[in-house]
């Protein structure tokens, strides 16, 4: 479950996905790096999170950690991340509901319309 979230998630950012922004924090070496990454992940796992993957490589030298939480109608995404020494990272949002509006129609006001529902009881 955890894995189909992530891949929902990762396939959710948008075309234009949000940048990775460098993190003022700085390390020695990139063990060093993926060390942060490893007790980051630890420590959400304790926070809450709906899930936590990570660290894991996605290829040589870039080793990253996800978070999620439910958001409303859909989740939050963090992702933190290690290239070397270098630490950044970039957050999103996916939302469950639909993107575009339903069309404006006689039938779909009428399925929303309260006034228009039988009271309990009534015939």
């Amino acid at each position: 479950m955890i894995a189909l979230l992530l891949l929902v998630g990762a396939a959710a950012v948008p075309a234009g996905e949000a940048p990775f922004e460098a993190s003022e924090r700085s390390f020695a070496d990139a063990a060093a790096c993926k060390a942060f990454l490893a007790a980051s992940a630890g420590e959400a796992r304790g926070r809450g999170f709906d899930a936590v993957e990570g660290p894991y490589e996605v290829a040589a030298g870039d080793v990253r950690i996800h978070t999620v939480r439910a958001d409303g109608q859909g989740h939050r995404i963090d992702e933190q991340r290690c290239i070397g020494a270098a630490l950044s990272g970039r957050s999103w949002r996916h939302s469950l509901e639909e993107d575009e509006p339903a069309p404006f129609t006689v039938e779909a006001v009428a399925r929303s319309a309260a006034w228009l529902k039988k009271a309990t009881g009534q015939q």
